[in-house]
C-alpha cells in the first residue's frame, strides 16, 4: 500500500508541460533515452549514447529504417497448421469417446503451440534489432484486437501477427483492408457468420467505433448498411474467401452515399470521413507520447496521414520529432505495460533471454496476456495497470529477474498459481520434441501462409536453438526441482565491463539505465547506503555479487521504475 501511495504522489508531482522542445542542437541524452523507450523498449546506456550521437533527426530515421534489413538475433519459429478436425474425421470415429479424443488432441496441440507462440514473440521483442517494428506490432495487436479464447486457432493468430509486423509502418489503408480479411479477425468478430438476409453487425460496428472513426461519427443505420456490405466475407481453412452466394449485392446507404457497395468500398468510404485520420493520429500519439494530446497536435498528425495517402512512416517521423513528444507531459509520465516492464528490463540491462521461459506468463500475471486481450477494446493501459496486487507482483517478478537463482525460486513459491504455471511452462518447453509439439528452432514450417509472411522471421543463427527442448529435464518445476533455473544476470561482470569501480558510479549507472525520471536525492542516498553497508563496497569483496543483485532488486522495486 505504501508503494501505491508513493506512486500516486509521484504522478501528482509531475511538472506541467514545457514549451516546445529544444532545437536539434540541444538534443539531449535524456531525450534519446526517452525516444528509445517509447519507440522501442529501451536500451543500455551504450545504445542510448549511440542513438544520441546521431542527432535527433537521424536517430528517428534510424529507428524507422528496417525495410530489407535482416534481424539476425531473432529466433526462428517452427509452426504447424492447427486446423480444427474436419467433419470427415468425426464421421470416421466409431464412438463418441473417439470423437472427444480427437477434439482433446486438437485442443492440446493448439494450446501448446499458442504457448510457444507467446514465448517466441516475447523473446523476439527482447532480441530484435528493429524494436520500433515490434513496438508497432504490439500497438496494432492492441488496436485490431483478436483473442485466443475466441479465435481458438493459434495458427490464425500467428498469421495475424505477421500481418501486423509486415504492415507495421506501411500504409494504414492497406492494413485496414488486410486485417478485415484476416481469418482471426473474421472469426473473432463473427463476420464469417455475416450472410445475406442475416447480417451480423459486430465487425461493421467495431471497425467504425474502435478501429477508424470513434464514437459519434456514424449512425446505427450506417452500421446496419455496412454489415450488409460485408456479407460474404469469410474464410476457409487459412485463407480469406469472398462468398458471392451469401453476399447482399443490393443498394446500401452509408454516410449518405447510396450504391451497391461491397466490403472494400465500405472501408474506403470510412477512410474518407474527416474523423478517420484524427482518430488514428490520436491513437498513435496517445500510445507513444501521452494520453491527452491537444487538438492542434492531433490535427498536425492527421494532416500528415491525409497528405501522404495514409502512409504511416511520415506520420511516425513527425510524431517522434514533435515538441509534444519530448515535453515533460510525455517524458517519464506513463505507467509501463507489463510487456514493456519485462521486455524493457532485459533490453535496458542488456540481459539475454536465453533460458528464461514463462516470460509471457509473468506479463499475464500482471494483466497483459499476449494474443488474449480482455475484450475488443484491448487493454485499458495507463494507471489501470497499477493495482495493489499488481504492484506487489511487479516488484516480485522484476526482483526475481535481476536477482539470484534463489530469488526465482522464492518468486515461484510466493507468486501463486500464475508463477507456478510459468515455471511449469519451462518444463513443457524443455520436454517438447519432434512433431509431438511445435517449438522454436532454426527451421520454419509454413503450410498455408504466403511466402512473404516468413520474411520477418529472420535468418537462423547461433542462437536459433535457444528454445530447443532439453530432454533430460523432468517434472517438479512448481517446486523448483528437476529443472534448470533461469540464469541470473551477471551483474558483477556488467559492472566491471562498464569500468564502474566505486559505489556512487555503480548506483548512478543503474539509475540512469533503469529510470525514466530523475531519481530523488533520498532514493539515491538510500541505495548508496545499502550498497556500502557493513564496511563499504569493493568489487573484490566475497559478497560483491550478492550486494549488486540486491541493489538491482531495490531499484526495480522503486515506484519510479514503474514509469516510462
Amino acid at each position: 500500500m505504501r508503494s501505491l501511495v508513493l506512486l500516486t504522489l509521484l504522478f501528482a508531482l509531475l511538472p506541467a508541460p514545457l514549451a516546445p522542445a529544444a532545437p536539434e542542437s540541444d538534443w539531449t541524452i535524456r531525450e534519446a533515452a526517452h525516444l528509445l523507450r517509447r519507440a522501442g523498449f529501451g536500451g543500455t546506456p551504450a545504445q542510448v549514447a549511440s542513438l544520441h550521437a546521431l542527432g535527433r533527426t537521424a536517430a528517428v530515421d534510424r529507428l524507422l529504417d528496417w525495410e530489407g534489413k535482416p534481424d539476425p538475433d531473432r529466433l526462428r519459429l517452427r509452426i504447424t497448421v492447427t486446423s480444427r478436425p474436419s467433419r470427415a474425421e468425426y464421421v470416421q470415429a466409431e464412438t463418441q469417446e473417439a470423437r472427444q479424443r480427437i477434439r482433446r488432441e486438437y485442443r492440446r496441440r493448439d494450446v501448446l503451440q499458442y504457448s510457444f507462440l507467446r514465448e517466441w514473440w516475447m523473446h523476439t521483442m527482447i532480441r530484435t534489432a528493429h524494436p520500433l517494428r515490434e513496438r508497432l506490432t504490439l500497438f496494432w495487436h492492441g488496436h485490431f484486437t483478436s483473442s485466443f479464447r475466441d479465435v481458438r486457432n493459434s495458427y490464425h493468430l500467428y498469421i495475424q501477427n505477421t500481418l501486423f509486423r509486415r504492415h507495421a509502418a506501411g500504409n494504414f489503408r492497406t492494413l485496414l483492408h488486410a486485417v478485415s480479411k484476416d481469418p482471426a479477425m473474421l472469426e473473432y468478430l463473427d463476420n464469417n457468420r455475416n450472410r445475406r438476409g442475416r447480417p451480423n453487425e459486430n465487425y461493421a460496428r467495431e471497425v467504425m467505433e474502435l478501429f477508424t472513426l470513434g464514437v459519434g461519427h456514424y449512425t446505427e443505420k450506417d452500421i446496419r448498411e455496412a454489415a450488409r456490405a460485408l456479407t460474404g466475407w469469410t474464410f476457409r481453412g487459412n485463407r480469406f474467401v469472398f462468398d458471392e452466394h451469401t453476399h447482399d449485392d443490393g443498394p446500401k446507404t452509408i454516410f449518405g452515399k447510396t450504391a451497391s457497395l461491397d466490403g472494400g468500398q465500405f472501408l474506403d468510404l470510412v477512410l474518407e470521413q474527416p474523423a478517420a485520420s484524427r482518430h488514428i493520429a490520436r491513437r498513435l500519439f496517445s500510445y507513444f507520447a501521452h494520453a491527452d494530446p491537444s487538438d492542434a497536435v492531433v490535427e498536425n498528425l492527421a494532416k500528415a496521414l491525409r497528405d501522404h495517402d495514409w502512409e504511416l512512416k511520415p506520420v511516425l517521423r513527425r510524431l517522434f520529432l514533435s515538441p509534444a513528444f519530448y515535453s515533460r507531459r510525455a517524458m517519464g509520465s506513463r505507467v509501463k505495460s507489463p510487456v514493456e516492464l519485462v521486455v524493457g528490463l532485459f533490453r535496458q540491462l542488456g540481459m539475454s533471454p536465453d533460458g528464461h521461459y514463462g516470460l509471457p506468463l509473468h506479463a499475464a500475471r500482471l494483466g497483459q496476456s499476449l494474443f488474449d486481450p480482455p475484450n475488443v477494446k484491448g487493454w485499458p493501459g495507463g494507471r489501470a495497470w497499477i493495482t495493489t496486487s499488481h504492484l506487489l507482483n511487479r516488484y516480485n517478478i522484476c526482483g526475481a529477474l535481476v536477482g539470484l537463482p534463489q530469488d526465482t525460486l522464492r518468486s515461484i513459491r510466493e507468486g501463486g498459481r500464475s508463477a507456478r504455471r510459468a515455471a511449469g511452462m519451462a518444463v513443457r518447453m524443455q520436454r517438447a520434441q519432434g512433431d509431438d509439439a511445435p517449438g522454436m528452432d532454426s527451421g520454419l514450417e509454413m503450410d498455408g501462409a504466403k511466402a512473404d509472411d516468413t520474411e520477418d522471421m529472420g535468418p537462423s543463427g547461433k542462437d536459433g536453438d535457444a528454445m530447443e527442448p532439453d530432454r533430460r529435464r523432468g517434472r517438479g518445476a512448481g517446486r523448483g526441482r528437476g529443472r534448470r533455473l533461469p540464469p541470473s544476470f551477471d551483474v558483477l561482470r556488467a559492472v566491471k565491463k562498464a569500468d564502474l569501480d566505486t559505489a556512487p558510479k555503480i548506483v548512478d549507472h543503474f539509475l540512469r539505465s533503469l529510470l525514466a525520471v530523475q531519481p530523488s536525492a533520498e532514493l539515491r542516498a538510500t541505495l548508496l547506503t545499502h550498497l556500502q553497508a557493513g564496511g563499504g563496497f569493493a568489487l573484490d569483496r566475497a559478497d560483491a555479487r550478492a550486494r549488486l543483485h540486491s541493489l538491482l532488486r531495490l531499484i526495480v522495486s522503486a515506484p519510479e521504475f514503474q514509469l516510462t
